[in-house]
């Protein structure tokens, strides 16, 4: 199966999840916790950092604000040299969370907004005198969507799944887990 499918079965398994009762996502709670993501840029690992608030929003249902933040590098080898690229994410996030009737899980579906303040590098690895490349800009504003899933491991503990899609060829999943403050 090609990761695009992948990508697409996820997300509407998310989105087909029957509206029923309340999860135990809670109103007025502050949710924290890591990540380790497989970003598809490169094949290369991603830490990241999850932060969410839960609100009700009248006529509409419950949903979380709150931050992310995000760190992965890799590196391309061509022929004379190595192109190396660092990325770290700041932003903001926005989920949806759906009523399911089990109270162990907490299914959402969002958006993020974040700011990429990437850099990239050149290294002249064959010591031929070619390492007189400017270093291009990277990173800028970036946009995604993201779905995913809670299983609550205890009143206060979870462990997390999302799926993330997103602008500037990034999209990742990633594992972790939440801790309800």
């Amino acid at each position: 199966m090609s990761i695009r499918l992948l990508k697409i079965y996820l997300f509407s398994i998310i989105l087909m999840v029957p509206a029923v009762s309340m999860a135990q996502f809670e109103t007025g709670k502050n949710y924290l916790g890591p990540s380790l993501g497989l970003s598809f840029l490169g094949s290369t690992p991603q830490f990241g950092l999850n932060y969410e608030y839960g609100m009700e929003v009248k006529n509409f249902g419950n949903v979380g604000i709150g931050g992310i933040m995000r760190y992965w590098s890799y590196s391309n080898d061509f022929a004379f040299g190595q192109w190396s690229y660092s990325n770290f994410l700041i932003g903001a996030q926005g989920n949806y969370h759906f009523k399911i009737d089990n109270p162990k899980w907490d299914i959402f579906a969002g958006v993020v907004l974040a700011y990429d303040g990437g850099s990239v590098k050149y290294k002249d690895t064959k010591n031929i005198g070619n390492g007189n490349y400017p270093n291009p800009t990277s990173g800028g504003l970036w946009l995604s969507l993201q779905g995913g899933v809670r299983y609550w491991v205890s009143n206060s503990f979870a462990v997390t799944g999302r799926l993330g899609i997103g602008t500037l060829s990034y999209s990742a999943l990633e594992f972790g887990v939440d801790w309800k403050l």
